[in-house]
């Protein structure tokens, strides 16, 4: 059988015993430890899912065609809290009776950054009134929630009983709203981290909310949670909170005290259109002026990070003549920036329909192997199934092939998936409707995608074939962006401009080396000019500059992994009181 890891998501081949409850290895960290042969899994048969006494992973049986399967906690019904963590709440100024009420209870736990059982405050998620997860906070800012239960937000079920909410970064700024009488105040399960996951089943709750107050801390973490959120719900409907001098709602509630009910009422709606104040901007002005402009994110190539990095909220149109590799370029960008930021993409390709073949070379370029039989196991067949229905998105409705209509959908999947990329391969593809001279219509359809990109904080790709081309000594000329038909806005309006040229060997037949020329990177921190030769890989559709990859993607400290700028998992005050 194959059983599925709940921390790495990795799937590993099994073989349990005939018996109820059984030992094992581990697979996830039994080779790494001292002690290789203590069978520290405990699996049961019955239930057909296990838990790893060291490393503290849940295992599942595998199977990508059923929905997800979680761990479900069990509800000891404590309510009771030891002194120590009464004092610590008093010191935030949180009575125990508050407490009470939210259920926040005391116990022992084992806890891994200690590798024994320690004192925690545990703050229990619930929906629908039935125990989902548990975080549970210890001494020196340890935190974990339980292995392979399902993520949600903190007091969501709050959401049935009112149409304005509040969301917060931790546990503890939600109970100090709940402390001043707002009981609509929720909190993200996992600290400032981007990855919203926990939204994807439940957006539709939200439905109903005319206000979110998104009230995060004022630090880089926060302030990037906070553009995060208003993406997913929609800027026409979020108001932002102001802490002024202070980090986060406890620490003003602390300082200011009665006037912390004032923050809801002061509270700015986020800006749309029209005139925007220095004042809905004082969080990004104090990040920037502290942290200065931050370059944009690399891939893991150094050949291609060295002239070009990326950033959400920009337009980028690659070109090439035909079958030069340019889309197989951006598939290849879109999969490094997937796998190592975790950026959803979702794709317009009616070039690759059926869309089954787009999906081989997801497959090829993620798994690193031929997606044949043949080539590839029946593990990484199912490894990339599940990666691959989770990260990436298509868009193709047959009967419309106009932008608003991807456009719309994309706003869909943003709100529904959290994609960070949208792709529209090609632009001749699109249903253009003229009402006036092409290089206006042009200049109007690039200031939409440019507009859309920077809205919904989101990178979009354009792939536009050029005209024509002209041969010199009976080779092609490589194009610019100038040379794609219709506008030389194509160049003058896209943040990034890329061509993709294949070469040629002496018989003028097209061998597998790129020149890629990045012609155009509008801002300085994104990266400059330049040409890198790249060979592209027949066996997975990957380009390098001087070996080839053919590692998998999807297991972590693979060569083909380059794990960047790490999310972390939780992020915390640094003068935060250790419990």
């Amino acid at each position: 059988m194959k059983i599925q890891s709940s921390n790495t998501k990795q799937i590993y081949t099994f073989e349990p015993g005939n018996r109820g409850e059984e030992r094992h290895l581990c697979p996830e960290c039994s080779h790494n430890r001292k002690k290789k042969t203590d069978k520290c899994l405990a699996w049961d048969n019955k239930g057909k899912r296990g838990y790893c006494h060291n490393c503290t992973a849940s295992f599942f049986e595998y199977s990508p065609h059923e929905p997800k399967q979680y761990n479900i906690p069990v509800w000891k019904n404590l309510t009771k809290l030891t002194d120590k963590a009464t004092r610590y709440f008093e010191g935030r100024m949180i009575r125990q009776q508050t407490l009470v009420k939210m259920k926040v209870y005391s116990d022992i736990e084992f806890m891994p950054q200690f590798q024994q059982k320690i004192e925690v405050i545990c703050f229990p998620y619930f929906y629908n009134s039935e125990l989902v997860n548990v975080k549970f906070r210890g001494a020196k800012k340890s935190f974990k929630l339980i292995s392979g239960a399902e993520l949600i937000l903190w007091n969501i079920d709050c959401i049935k009983d009112n149409t304005e909410i509040i969301i917060t970064e931790g546990e503890i700024d939600a109970i100090t709203f709940i402390e001043n009488g707002f009981n609509n105040a929720l909190s993200v399960p996992n600290g400032a981290n981007k990855n919203l996951e926990y939204l994807d089943g439940y957006i539709e709750l939200f439905d109903k909310i005319k206000k979110i107050y998104v009230a995060t801390d004022q630090d880089s973490k926060g302030i990037e949670l906070k553009d995060e959120l208003i993406r997913r719900f929609g800027a026409e409907r979020c108001y932002i909170v102001s802490f002024k001098d202070c980090k986060d709602a406890n620490e003003y509630f602390q300082k200011y005290g009665d006037d912390f009910k004032d923050v809801i009422k002061d509270a700015k709606p986020c800006p749309i259109k029209g005139i925007i104040e220095a004042g809905n901007m004082i969080a990004d002005i104090r990040d920037l002026y502290e942290n200065g402009i931050q370059h944009g994110l690399e891939i893991g190539q150094q050949e291609i990070d060295d002239f070009i990095t990326w950033e959400t909220g920009r337009l980028a149109i690659v070109t090439g003549i035909p079958s030069s590799g340019k889309s197989e370029f951006v598939d290849h960008l879109i999969c490094k920036l997937n796998n190592i930021y975790q950026w959803k993409c979702a794709y317009f390709t009616p070039e690759n329909y059926p869309l089954k073949f787009h999906y081989r070379k997801l497959f090829e370029k993620i798994i690193g192997k031929r997606f044949t039989k043949e080539d590839s196991t029946e593990v990484e067949y199912d490894m990339a199934y599940d990666y691959i229905s989770q990260n990436f998105f298509y868009i193709l409705n047959n009967e419309d092939f106009t932008v608003k209509t991807i456009l719309d959908n994309a706003k869909t999947l943003i709100k529904t998936k959290g994609i960070k990329m949208l792709v529209i391969d090609p632009y001749n593809k699109l249903e253009h409707k003229y009402t006036d001279s092409e290089t206006q219509y042009i200049s109007r359809f690039l200031d939409i995608l440019i507009s859309f990109a920077k809205l919904n904080d989101i990178l979009v790709f354009l792939v536009a074939h050029p005209k024509k081309m002209n041969k010199v000594n009976g080779k092609f000329e490589v194009p610019s962006l100038y040379d794609i038909s219709g506008s030389a806005n194509f160049y003058n309006k896209t943040d990034y401009g890329i061509t993709v040229h294949r070469k040629t060997n002496e018989e003028n037949i097209m061998i597998n080396e790129v020149d890629v020329y990045f012609q155009k990177i509008k801002y300085k921190h994104l990266g400059e000019q330049g040409i890198v030769n790249l060979k592209y890989n027949y066996n997975n559709g990957r380009f390098k500059k001087d070996d080839y990859d053919n590692t998998n993607w999807l297991i972590p400290g693979s060569k083909g992994i380059q794990k960047l700028n790490p999310i972390k998992e939780f992020e915390f005050d640094k003068n935060d009181t250790p419990f």
